[in-house]
């Protein structure tokens, strides 16, 4: 049976607001089967905002299961 993720983040939005880049990271973390700890989905939004790759970001973090910090640290290195 095939989980899926709908998590809104709702609690986020009265302080973050609603824009382009945060549905752009609600919707990414929902793909990847994330659920993005507050400071976590606010760090994805930040590099939302300044046009980083955060689809790739959270593919591996989906894919090998490894938290936000390693995943960055790959990025940043490779």
């Amino acid at each position: 049976m095939d989980i899926k993720y709908d998590v809104q983040y709702e609690h986020l939005q009265d302080e973050l607001g609603n824009g382009y880049n945060f549905k752009k990271v609600v919707e990414l973390a929902n793909k990847n089967k994330l659920e993005l700890t507050d400071e976590d989905f606010k760090r994805f939004l930040k590099l939302a905002e300044n046009d980083k790759d955060v689809k790739w970001i959270m593919n591996i973090m989906s894919t090998y299961d490894i938290s936000f910090i390693d995943t960055l640290i790959s990025y940043i290195t490779w």
